[in-house]
């Protein structure tokens, strides 16, 4: 919104409200972009941190951990924020190795270009999946980021029929990721178990750590996925 839109929406004027935004903006709780006002990173981690601390059930962290511990990769958790189209790491466990992929508690990605994201949009209702990739402004990352949105939603019908998501090189050269759904009540998608790694090493051992991912999310979501599984 801009200035004039959030001074009459709260019914403060503009003069006196320019120097509330300033801090906001000063702490990245708030961006300025070309006159309007929007949401900043410092907003997301606050989001992130409530989330993390009210929200998340205890036994979804225990599993980030135990697969971090397994695997000496990052795990992180993540979750959908539909209104921006992003999903954000509200828990994350770093590998212990010395080369890592970066993964912390707050920082989010949009939806499409995500394999934590990808599968939550896969496992969507219709309608909400729809109206999020209306919105959605397809940006490059990499040069392998997929922006044509027919070959989005494919993405999202092989995720769907293979149970989760490979991603190398898409929001970053040098890294891959791949992200499997837990299910919570009735058989909805609490959100997204993703592990990251340095693209080579990710190549490397692909299949033990799909194998590892797979078997964490699937006991995460305990009865929840094997009803989904059923359907």
């Amino acid at each position: 919104m801009t200035l004039s839109q959030l001074s009459q929406a709260l019914e403060v004027p503009k003069s006196t409200f320019l120097n509330s935004l300033r801090p906001l903006v000063n702490e990245d709780f708030l961006v300025v972009d070309g006159g309007l006002y929007r949401l900043g990173p410092g907003a997301f981690r606050l989001a992130a941190r409530i989330i993390s601390a009210f929200s998340m059930p205890d036994l979804i962290r225990a599993y980030v951990k135990s697969l971090a511990e397994t695997t000496h990769e990052s795990v992180g958790f993540a979750i959908s924020d539909w209104k921006v189209g992003r999903m954000i790491y509200i828990d994350t466990v770093p590998s212990p190795q010395p080369v890592v992929y970066a993964m912390l508690a707050g920082v989010s990605a949009p939806l499409y270009a995500s394999a934590g994201g990808r599968v939550m949009l896969a496992y969507a209702p219709p309608e909400l999946r729809d109206r999020c990739l209306a919105r959605a402004k397809f940006k490059a990352f990499t040069s392998r980021t997929v922006t044509d949105p027919v070959a989005v939603r494919e993405q999202l019908a092989r995720i769907t029929s293979q149970g989760y998501c490979l991603s190398f090189g898409e929001m970053l050269d040098d890294t891959g990721a791949m992200a499997a759904p837990v299910f919570g009540g009735q058989g909805g998608v609490l959100g997204a178990l993703v592990i990251g790694a340095p693209i080579e090493r990710m190549r490397a051992n692909v299949d033990w750590l799909l194998s590892e991912l797979l078997r964490t999310s699937h006991r995460a979501s305990g009865d929840d996925f094997a009803a989904k599984a059923s359907e």
